[in-house]
């Protein structure tokens, strides 16, 4: 019951940032709390990342991100890098911390939900949730007081969020190909060259020797804003330098 009752501005402010209510909410000294929230989070971040034998840079940057959002200072990101770490360790048993973040937060919690629904959603990053993935999220569910049809409602709610996100990155894909007026198996050397094709025809520093209009100038700028996005998304995808 102490426990519950500590750092309550703290785990109010993290709560609310984390479920996107208020992200830029000011985040209060957390005390031991944020301790024991951070060393939980992180923990079982790092070993659901490392379940399939590697940690991709995607999950490392969702990663990064919770720690954006949980406010933390230079030493709070390297603490939870540290317990990113600790997590990745194969003899590191990650439910110890799960069970002392109920002493903190609570079961059933606004705040327990919003843990499982990070989990998941890191785990969903590499495509669908591996056996060991969901034997490990189901504990951890079961820990913070959600059975397992909970559980698996909250698994499906972050698929189908995943799903989504990744069908708009296709489709972002798709429309950069096609402004750079290029198709998608396109070799890597011909993507620059479209690229300075693209700005050479429409840069608006050319398009103003030739005495157009003002509105014919801000397409142009337009144009070339998107051309030079496409490029980088292009780039980014195929991860290759812009």
């Amino acid at each position: 019951m102490i426990g519950l009752l500590q750092n309550r501005a703290y785990k109010r402010a993290i709560t609310n940032r984390l479920n996107g209510s208020a992200p830029g909410a000011m985040v209060p000294a957390g005390g031991r709390s944020q301790k024991i929230i951070n060393r939980a989070m992180f923990a079982v971040m790092g070993r659901i990342a490392k379940l399939d034998g590697r940690v991709t840079a995607p999950e490392v940057n969702y990663a990064s991100t919770i720690m954006q959002l949980l406010g933390l200072d230079p030493l709070g990101r390297q603490e939870a890098i540290d317990y990113f770490e600790l997590g990745k360790q194969p003899e590191t048993d990650v439910l110890p911390f799960v069970r002392e973040l109920v002493s903190s937060i609570g079961r059933r919690s606004a705040l327990a939900r919003l843990f499982i629904k990070i989990q998941c959603r890191l785990a969903y990053i590499k495509g669908d949730i591996r056996l060991k993935g969901k034997i490990l999220l189901r504990d951890v569910a079961e820990s913070l007081g959600y059975n397992k049809t909970e559980f698996l409602e909250i698994c499906s709610e972050m698929q189908m969020r995943a799903d989504s996100k990744q069908e708009n990155g296709k489709s972002l894909l798709r429309n950069a190909y096609h402004i750079l007026q290029l198709e998608p198996d396109v070799e890597d050397g011909e993507i620059r060259r479209a690229y300075l094709r693209m700005m050479s025809r429409y840069h608006p520093d050319k398009l103003v020797r030739e005495n157009l209009s003002e509105e014919t100038l801000r397409m142009a700028q337009e144009k070339s804003t998107a051309i030079r996005s496409a490029y980088e998304t292009v780039c980014g995808f195929r991860k290759i330098r812009a």
